[in-house]
């Protein structure tokens, strides 16, 4: 027994020197790098275990933590708002993509709190226009009951004095002809109107004929062409009826509008084109 451990102390001295000789490894590379190419004949012999694993790859650094924005570049307000925009349309995604209990709660919470600012901003507003009259659009145009028909009076009465005025500057000139059904229902009520408003009115036949309501109506020779409402080359003539307002002081044409229109549409047309600049309206 003791020859036997004599021996193998021997052996493992041996081997120890024979590893200090060789120097140890310091890296998976160099432990490769020892064993030959299969097919050159070099072998460290079979207890040299050359399909040794790899290293571990090292570890990747933890990411860094964005740092926390400062004074000097906070996000502007609408970034802000796009930001959130954006998380609650990802909680949505992420919610019908895998809808669990946990991912619509945190939907549902988010669209909650979009809902609650929306509800402040609306709150805001409207005090803001009940303390600010010249913010207040419903004072130019009403939306209340009460308040839309006393406004609508009292429009009614300045389209009335102006309608009343209208002929010291103004004349109407209505086309049409005697083949067109519109001209027919048009006719009649376009003489009603120019009767209660004692408006002046040239009625133009394109087709030479009578129109209804219009029995003085004069042949067109060429009057709707001069009028730039009679087409040409190139050109499809206006619809008819078609209703104009002639400018006696500028002797410019302004249409009224084409087709079958009533009176209180005309009135207000006439009105707006003849006593209000543009934009006032709005």
């Amino acid at each position: 027994m003791m020859r036997i451990a004599l021996r193998t102390l021997k052996r493992a001295l041996a081997a120890t020197a024979v590893w200090a000789a060789l120097g140890a490894p310091a890296a998976g590379g160099e432990w490769r790098s020892w064993c030959a190419d299969e097919g050159s004949g070099a072998s460290l012999g079979w207890h040299f275990y050359c399909d040794r694993e790899d290293d571990p790859p090292a570890a990747e650094p933890a990411p860094v933590s964005p740092t926390p924005p400062s004074a000097g570049n906070e996000p502007s307000a609408s970034e802000r708002i796009e930001a959130i925009r954006k998380a609650l349309e990802e909680a949505r995604a992420e919610a019908i993509l895998d809808p669990t209990p946990a991912k619509v709660t945190a939907y549902l919470r988010l669209q909650q709190e979009t809902l609650a600012r929306a509800a402040a901003f609306s709150d805001a507003f409207r005090r803001t226009v009940w303390a600010t009259p010249e913010l207040d659009y419903t004072l130019r145009r009403p939306v209340g009951a009460l308040a839309k028909q006393v406004w609508s009076d009292e429009r009614r009465e300045a389209r009335d004095r102006a309608l009343a005025t209208l002929g010291d500057r103004y004349g109407l000139i209505y086309l049409g002809h005697a083949g067109c059904a519109a001209c027919r229902v048009f006719g009649p009520l376009l003489r009603a109107f120019a009767t209660r408003h004692r408006l002046d009115v040239l009625a133009v036949s394109l087709s030479g004929e009578a129109l209804e309501g219009w029995p003085e109506a004069v042949p067109d020779n060429g009057r709707a062409a001069r009028l730039g409402l009679g087409g040409g080359p190139g050109r499809s003539p206006a619809p008819v009826p078609a209703l104009v307002l002639f400018d006696a002081q500028t002797k410019r044409i302004i249409p009224v509008g084409f087709g079958v229109m009533a009176e209180d549409e005309m009135a207000e047309r006439i009105f707006a084109l003849t006593a209000l600049e543009p934009g006032d309206d709005y």
